[in-house]
């Protein structure tokens, strides 16, 4: 965490364009504390214009009133970007700069927005996984994740489970329901999340109807000579039944090294991302460099070619304890709530940044719409260390209440929601 989240805090710390805003910075200790008799100032700098197009005497300045150890200052931004905020105390005839502190301005169509951060891709021990589906979800919550969907392969049972292990304590952590969808003779997989009812159970139980149904699609196709055909129907007809269910269709790890080859034939990737049946594409998840960038590639390539495709990012975690790929990629989305339809509705409009970020690395790679991203930037070193914290909490509690300590639980449902007034601590009141 930066030295300066340490020691001071501002708050709001995201402000709506347009509108006038009260923000407090307040010394998180005697060693920074504010002196009542000094005179002190905010220089503000908006971060995308630069020193020449903006002389230092047109930034905009405020005045500072000291109450109670906390220093308030009024604002009016009009520019949606990142503002440093340059705190200063007179000295003599001097203005010197005490520290600098950020925030940042969003348009209305934005300040609306929250990010929450996701994952809708791993497994645990009901398939390949290590751990049980109760003890993934803790592990999720203290590692900084907002909502989660476990997609064992082949199976929906086991993210129902997780649900229902802490659906007696009220959290803003949320567990949504989800699986791997693996059809018959078809070796692309589609990730399911958040549908009501299972897209394998159909086919399980009812392979005739699925044969039929996809041999209905296949006819009615006009499919490059290099792409199979069958395969493509099976895929559509899997797409299809998860937005029937209510969900969102995710297109996995399509450069995974599946035994010596890549898990979807190039022809067959490149098709899809031209004709775009599915929801949104898993960008990178828990693989090596070779194949997540392998994936990014082509997506920039198609992007310059007129197919810009939504994206997530996932772990595709098989394990949460000392793992090689946990938390290896993962995306912040910006919705209106942390709820089913809000997140595929936020999926579907681009307002998601994908973060790759390899052990030993300390900051990650970032991708997506630029508007999204460069708010999300800001978000990574001012909000998120802070949201982390509590998270962290939470997430051990979680963890020893899965495992049987009912004090656990009751310390869970008192602290369960500190990231909720986090955001409204630093989002400005409209």
């Amino acid at each position: 965490m930066k030295t300066t989240l340490e020691y001071y805090d501002i708050f709001p710390k995201v402000l709506c364009t347009g509108s006038w805003s009260t923000v407090a910075i307040q010394a998180l200790g005697e060693h920074a504390a504010f002196d009542a008799a000094g005179y002190y100032r905010v220089k503000l700098v908006p971060m995308n214009d630069t020193l020449i197009n903006l002389p230092s005497g047109a930034y905009q300045t405020a005045d500072v009133v000291y109450k109670s150890g906390v220093l308030f200052f009024s604002c009016l931004l009009h520019g949606e970007q990142q503002y440093a905020v340059l705190l200063q105390r007179q000295n003599k005839e001097e203005w010197r700069i005490c520290c600098e502190l950020r925030i940042y301005a969003l348009h209305p169509d934005f300040f609306g927005l929250r990010p929450f951060r996701g994952d809708m891709h791993c497994h645990t021990c009901r398939s390949d996984g290590a751990e049980g589906p109760s003890v993934v979800a803790a592990n999720y919550r203290k590692a900084g994740f907002d909502f989660l969907a476990i997609t064992d392969h082949g199976q929906y049972e086991p993210s129902l489970e997780a649900i229902h292990a802490y659906e007696a304590i009220p959290m803003s952590f949320r567990l949504f329901p989800g699986e791997e969808v693996h059809p018959p003779k078809n070796n692309s997989h589609t990730i399911h999340f958040g549908g009501d009812y299972s897209i394998n159970d159909i086919f399980r139980k009812h392979p005739k109807q699925y044969e039929e149904e996809v041999d209905a699609i296949e006819r009615k196709l006009e499919v490059p000579a290099q792409v199979n055909a069958r395969e493509y129907a099976s895929l559509l007809w899997v797409y299809r039944q998860i937005r029937k269910a209510g969900g969102l269709a995710v297109m996995a790890h399509p450069c995974w090294i599946q035994e010596e080859a890549y898990h979807i034939p190039r022809a067959m990737y490149r098709y899809l991302l031209e004709t775009q049946p599915f929801d949104a594409l898993e960008l990178t998840c828990g693989q090596s460099p070779e194949e997540n960038q392998l994936q990014v590639s082509l997506w920039q390539q198609m992007r310059e070619e007129g197919h810009g495709v939504p994206i997530v990012g996932s772990s595709d975690s098989h394990g949460t304890v000392n793992s090689q790929w946990f938390g290896l990629s993962k995306m912040i989305v910006l919705a209106e709530a942390c709820e089913k339809d809000a997140i595929i509705d936020a999926v579907r409009a681009r307002q998601v940044v994908v973060l790759e970020q390899y052990h030993g690395e300390s900051f990650p790679r970032v991708y997506g719409e630029n508007r999204v991203l460069e708010f999300v930037l800001f978000l990574l070193t001012e909000y998120m260390p802070l949201h982390d914290e509590l998270c962290y909490e939470e997430g051990r509690l979680m963890k020893a209440y899965a495992c049987g300590d009912k004090e656990a639980g009751k310390l869970l449902g008192w602290i369960g929601r500190r990231t909720e007034e986090l955001f409204e601590k630093y989002w400005a009141r409209q």
